[in-house]
């Protein structure tokens, strides 16, 4: 049995009605798909609880996510992110549902979890058989962005000569078309990535997409790890991965069961991109079999892949090679070890700092995204990454 019905949303309808199943278990894949190209279509969420979508922040294979107006009771209107989950990589509705499922349970366990270096997750609901998760609004861009050369223009408009040279000194190199990281900022960023981690990994949660999309700036300055869209328990066992292949560890391509090591694989893949200002294979589908014999032979090839100021940073390539051992047991055993440990990131930015080398990263990162504010919003507004290149993808 089906009906029609309009969406409406401060008063306002819909372009035209959509038919939607009478309850989620009488659907057809193509009905839930064409209820999730509503929900893209609208803008909006009306059903259990309105938002009203002001902009896309980004999207992949897994779905998009959405800057959101939340409509509570007697007018109270919060802003949120919006993640709403796209069926089209399901075979049925009940693997689409099972997977929804295992979403919202994960929250239910990591709801309590706070972290400076986390995005908050604070609910998973359902509108017409679709699942979207409401995250903690992040007003900053992602690494992703900040590795484009999107964000030049306007810095350079808002910033004087002086202030540019500071920037391009302490933060990023300018090589033609790429822009890689200043090895400094490079070790803020991968220790604020394991604190995010650390909390994780204490509640024996694996992320499974540690990549650049997945790493933010606030406007302070602060590094935040987002979208646990993929978190496992340790040892869980999946029908399917869903992961993103580029920065997938070893283990992970070759089905083998992960643990906070295969998390770190990812951390160094993403160290060893913002160090060339490139990922580690250029072909935008490179395929498994490509992507697992380059990694596989990473150990050998290091020297090749970093430019040359990099390789005198004996610390840096020793932590790579580290973080990127093709055997699990050779890299840290999980991210705190990394942080903290005997041989962790935290011990080489003490030797940074008796070189007289520190740097407040927080403070130099939070001036430079002041530069990118637009005044009429008060908020960082960068063009949406379509990231389905490089993004989540089933793997059976």
């Amino acid at each position: 049995m089906k009906k029609t019905a309009k969406i409406n949303l401060l008063g306002r309808e819909t372009p035209a009605e959509q038919t939607i199943a009478a309850s989620p278990s009488a659907m057809t894949l193509g009905q839930l798909q064409r209820n999730y190209q509503a929900i893209l279509d609208t803008r909006a969420i009306y059903y259990p609880v309105a938002y009203q979508f002001l902009r896309k922040l980004g999207q992949g294979r897994q779905g998009a996510v959405f800057l959101g107006l939340r409509q509570g009771a007697r007018g109270c209107i919060t802003e949120h992110a919006i993640k709403v989950f796209d069926p089209a990589l399901y075979r049925s509705p009940e693997e689409y549902w099972t997977d929804m499922g295992r979403i919202a349970s994960q929250i239910s366990h990591l709801q309590r979890l706070q972290s400076p270096n986390i995005v908050t997750r604070h609910t998973y609901e359902e509108t017409y058989g679709i699942g979207y998760v409401q995250m903690e609004a992040v007003d900053g861009i992602d690494l992703r962005t900040f590795l484009s050369r999107k964000h030049l223009d306007r810095a350079m408009e808002q910033s004087t000569a002086a202030e540019m040279a500071a920037f391009t000194r302490l933060l990023f190199r300018l090589e033609g078309n790429r822009i890689s990281v200043r090895a400094g900022l490079v070790l803020y960023i991968l220790r604020g990535v394991l604190r995010g981690l650390e909390r994780l990994h204490e509640m024996n949660f694996l992320h499974s997409d540690v990549k650049p999309a997945n790493i933010m700036f606030d406007r302070l300055g602060y590094v935040k790890l987002i979208d646990f869209g993929r978190a496992v328990t340790v040892g869980e066992e999946l029908s399917f991965l869903l992961g993103s292949p580029m920065y997938m560890s070893i283990e992970t391509h070759e089905r083998r069961p992960g643990g906070p090591e295969s998390d770190l694989f990812s951390v160094g893949l993403v160290a060893l991109e913002m160090l060339r200002g490139c990922p580690l294979v250029e072909d935008p589908d490179p395929g498994e079999e490509k992507l697992l014999a380059v990694k596989r032979d990473l150990g050998e090839d290091l020297p090749d892949l970093l430019p040359d100021e990099v390789l005198e940073n004996e610390d840096m390539v020793w932590m790579l090679r580290k973080l990127l051992h093709a055997d699990p047991t050779g890299r840290y055993a999980n991210a705190k070890d990394a942080d903290a440990g005997h041989e962790g990131l935290g011990k080489i930015n003490k030797r940074r700092v008796r070189a007289g080398q520190d740097t407040e990263y927080e403070r130099v990162l939070s001036d430079y995204l002041a530069k990118l504010v637009d005044i009429s919003t008060d908020r960082i507004e960068m063009p949406a990454e379509d990231t389905t290149v490089n993004s989540s993808r089933v793997l059976r």
